[in-house]
């Protein structure tokens, strides 16, 4: 997005009622955005939004760039992913070359000095992604091991080994992985019934403008229900919106589409058991969440 379509965007997130945006909910990379300083620049200085996060590689930031990062007040949560647990693993798994992963553990070392001297309250969320059997118990030794423990240790920064790799609706094969030896999780031996949980969260805005009801697995589009150049954000995700309502309907009634088939995320609407104590996503019982979400549009209107 440019800026315009960037502010437009996020006075519709406001109006439909949030007060926290993930930038990054599924795919991309905001640092490859040369825009990026002035559109989270705007939504830190908006007086609707508390919070904000996103996932990055942390390989493209300069550490000019992170000196500017750190400044940012309402940037709640920073979801750094690495690829590989050393300089061998991540080449087979990135299929980047020397410089990246030296500007990757430079990148770790200079936000580690920064968070010395600037805010602590930034929560940093390290998820690893490495070889067949690697885990948190038996990580070796190695430069980017040895930079994310400094890290943590400043920061607090919570660091996890992923056991678990989708294979994105069938678009990442056994033969891709190959090489590393991750199994991939199938969605399509994941019994489902009823609507998944993830229609009832927010939605995902994609670069322009369409809206789709998964903010979390959406590989091809079928999810689109609309979008907010056309129509309001808070019209689209509501049960004034047609596209959307069948959607859960056809869930409902055991349809699946094939991008929600393959999904390993589902969670059925059924399913208690991912309840939380956390206000910020409260567990109801269907026919109020769709109240909720047939008065959704007029709620906000106005």
């Amino acid at each position: 997005m440019n800026l315009a379509q960037f502010q437009e965007t996020v006075e519709q997130i406001v109006h439909y009622g949030s007060k926290e945006i993930w930038l990054t909910p599924m795919l991309g990379e905001i640092f490859a955005d040369a825009s990026w300083t002035d559109k989270l620049q705007y939504v830190d200085g908006h007086s609707k939004i508390e919070r904000y996060g996103f996932f990055t590689n942390f390989i493209l930031p300069s550490p000019k760039d992170l000196e500017t990062l750190v400044k940012l007040r309402k940037l709640g949560s920073l979801h750094i992913s690495i690829y590989g647990h050393d300089r061998d693993s991540f080449q087979k798994i990135t299929r980047k070359g020397e410089a990246q992963y030296q500007r990757l553990i430079v990148n770790l070392e200079v936000m580690t000095s920064l968070l010395k001297s600037t805010r602590t309250d930034l929560e940093i969320h390290v998820s690893i992604r490495s070889t067949r059997g690697m885990t948190i118990n038996n990580l070796p030794a190695s430069d980017i091991v040895t930079a994310l423990q400094r890290l943590s240790e400043i920061s607090g920064a919570s660091i996890i080994v992923s056991q678990d790799y989708d294979n994105w609706g069938g678009t990442v094969s056994d033969v891709d992985v190959a090489e590393i030896g991750t199994p991939l999780t199938d969605g399509r031996f994941i019994y489902m019934f009823g609507a998944c949980q993830l229609l009832f969260c927010p939605p995902q805005i994609s670069a322009d403008g369409d809206l789709r009801a998964c903010a979390c697995r959406d590989v091809d589009g079928s999810l689109t229900i609309g979008n907010i150049h056309d129509r309001p954000l808070n019209e689209l995700h509501s049960f004034s919106n047609p596209a959307f309502v069948k959607i859960i309907n056809d869930q409902q009634a055991g349809r699946f589409s094939g991008n929600c088939r393959t999904c390993s995320l589902y969670r059925s609407i059924y399913d208690g058991r991912v309840a939380s104590d956390d206000p910020r996503w409260p567990l109801l019982p269907f026919s109020e969440a769709q109240a909720i979400l047939s008065n959704h549009g007029q709620r906000y209107r106005n």
